[in-house]
């Protein structure tokens, strides 16, 4: 294969970027970090500025957790040193000089000036009360991120998108998650048929919220769920299949949503076959959403929601009953009785007769 002469047409400024970081640092390094790095020594040559983790994520497209990545990636490769606050908050980055032959350079503890100083935009320090601009300390490092997003493609059978990666990676930075209880999440959504990110994101919110912080946690709620599913299926005479997803909507609505006991779910589904003598999810969910709105969450609330239906029919057919005129005999709508009856006195018409 024939080489190539790299030339240019006009110079149109420039931005130095050492040697070092080209040959040692850059060929190891994820593109988006890269990208960071360099802009960053592109805003060393322009006056100085106010930036902002917001204002790079805006500048690339990511989300801030990806510029937060990125720094702190290249504060472990010795390449920057990162300054905060009390709170957290960041208010300083220093590039240092790394060394040539590609091992990291120990970061100064009190470097003269700083290079590069990240401060809020004035425009946004009267909202930094209300929502600190600061890094976690706990992200993960660039080897279990990566063995991660591995492992999430082997199940998703695809490569993952950066804007993919960056939703991935954000269910430890924003929910905390472990990179195992990641792990089997993803793996949970796909043996059950499921592998749009969306689904996932929806299922990481939804153990947030209940709490599960661990494998073991979201095991054991996982396989609580599957048997409610079977039980809810087994009400409605459904034994010879798994559910499907609609199935499994309506049945998460009714169990994480509402909040219901299997009993009393099972129950409602019992009254649909009795009502219309067929499985029906939608009939089931009328009867549950009637019993939300009048606060039943047990079945001896059930019990007593009953008796009041039952005494209030009662007491409606006893008003009707004796506001009822008295009965009357229905007129006959035979043709031949739609005339006005005649009396007759068949005495004195026989008198007549004989007289005569």
């Amino acid at each position: 294969m024939s080489g190539f002469i790299l030339c240019k047409d006009k110079d149109c400024g420039h931005t130095l970027v050492p040697d070092f970081f080209l040959d040692n640092y850059m060929p190891g390094a994820n593109g988006e970090y890269v990208k960071i790095y360099l802009y960053l020594l592109r805003c060393l040559k322009s006056e100085p500025q106010e930036l902002s983790i917001s204002l790079i994520a805006d500048k690339f497209d990511h989300t801030e957790n990806d510029v937060c990545r990125a720094l702190k990636y290249w504060e472990k490769m010795k390449l920057l040193k990162l300054d905060y606050d009390g709170s957290r908050n960041l208010t300083g980055v220093h590039i240092l000089e790394g060394v040539s032959s590609g091992t990291a350079a120990e970061a100064p503890k009190e470097p003269e000036a700083p290079e590069a100083l990240f401060s809020q935009p004035k425009a946004v320090q009267s909202e930094s009360k209300a929502a600190p601009e600061r890094i976690p300390a706990d992200l993960f490092s660039p080897q279990e991120a990566q063995q991660l997003l591995f492992i999430c493609e082997q199940y998703l059978g695809k490569t993952l998108s950066s804007r993919e990666v960056a939703r991935i990676l954000d269910f430890h930075d924003s929910l905390g998650f472990s990179a195992d209880l990641i792990e089997y999440l993803v793996e949970y959504c796909v043996s059950g048929g499921h592998k749009s990110l969306h689904y996932i994101e929806a299922t990481a919110l939804g153990w947030h919220k209940a709490g599960i912080r661990t494998v073991s946690q979201a095991r054991q709620q996982t396989t609580t769920y599957n048997r409610a599913y079977y039980k809810i299926l087994k009400a409605f005479g459904i034994s010879s299949r798994n559910p499907v997803d609609v199935e499994i909507a309506w049945m998460d609505k009714w169990l994480k949503t509402y909040g219901f006991s299997l009993e009393l779910i099972t129950e409602a589904c019992s009254r649909t076959m009795a009502a219309i003598h067929q499985p029906s999810f939608e009939y089931a969910d009328r009867i549950l959403t009637g019993w939300k709105e009048k606060n039943v969450a047990s079945l001896s609330d059930l019990e007593t929601l009953d008796r009041e239906r039952q005494t209030a029919g009662q007491g409606a057919r006893e008003n009707r009953e004796k506001g009822a005129p008295s009965a009357r005999r229905p007129s006959s709508q035979n043709r031949f009785h739609n005339f006005k009856e005649r009396d007759y006195d068949f005495e004195k018409l026989q008198k007549q007769l004989i007289n005569q």
